[in-house]
């Protein structure tokens, strides 16, 4: 997959999330001029923090984040996730992909 058929794009709704923690790093990489505020604090602490995504809420990660729940709600959404679960996922895999 080139570039140019990149199944997401910040800033707006993508329409295929992110499937790897790798790709959520380019989603970033992308998107990072459209990432303020609030938003940006939660993409730098997912990728700071992967097992604190992993095994936490999404209300301990705002918290954890200073941010509000619903700005790490509008961030997975603008991902293209549905909910959080599908998000914490990806840090799921990306630890068990670490182990073996």
């Amino acid at each position: 997959m080139t570039m140019d058929q990149q199944s997401f794009v910040l800033p707006g709704r993508p329409r295929k999330p992110p499937a790897s923690v790798p790709e959520l790093k380019e989603a970033f990489r992308l998107g990072a001029c459209g990432l303020k505020g609030g938003r940006l604090e939660v993409a730098k602490f997912a990728l700071s923090h992967p097992y604190d995504v992993a095994f936490a809420s999404a209300r301990e990660v705002a918290e954890r984040a200073g941010v509000s729940t619903t700005t790490v709600m509008r961030l997975i959404s603008d991902l293209g996730f549905e909910k959080y679960a599908g998000f914490q996922q990806l840090f799921r895999q990306e630890l068990r992909r670490g182990r073996q």
